[in-house]
């Protein structure tokens, strides 16, 4: 994931949990795009870590990514799903829509 946000221009910064991005954002490293898989180990998975952070920073764009067409039916338009497995043009796309044509640097979790 966190190569093919790089192919496409991006720094990225990867934190293995959701509690690691949490720890990331408290310490002052605001990114500004957050890119997580829905499905992680821990006690949050990707859901919860987007409603935490949708609830805490509502401006920080938000894109999950699952493989499960279910997990994505279930959330409905809360948040933007990016279906795996995708390509470069589909995670370009993707972020640049979650950007709103910012694009600079993403953390991926």
């Amino acid at each position: 994931m966190a190569g093919l946000l790089e192919q496409l221009g991006n720094r990225t910064r990867v934190v293995n949990s959701a509690e690691a991005a949490l720890d990331a954002l408290a310490a002052g490293d605001e990114p500004d795009l957050v890119f997580s898989d829905i499905v992680m180990a821990g006690d949050l998975d990707g859901l919860a870590l987007a409603r935490r952070l949708r609830a805490e920073r509502p401006n920080l764009p938000i894109l999950l990514a699952t493989g499960y067409s279910q997990a994505a039916e279930a959330m409905g338009e809360e948040f933007p799903i990016l279906a795996k497995p995708y390509q470069l043009p589909e995670l370009s796309r993707a972020v640049g829509a979650a950007l709103g044509g910012r694009r600079k640097a993403a953390e991926t979790a």
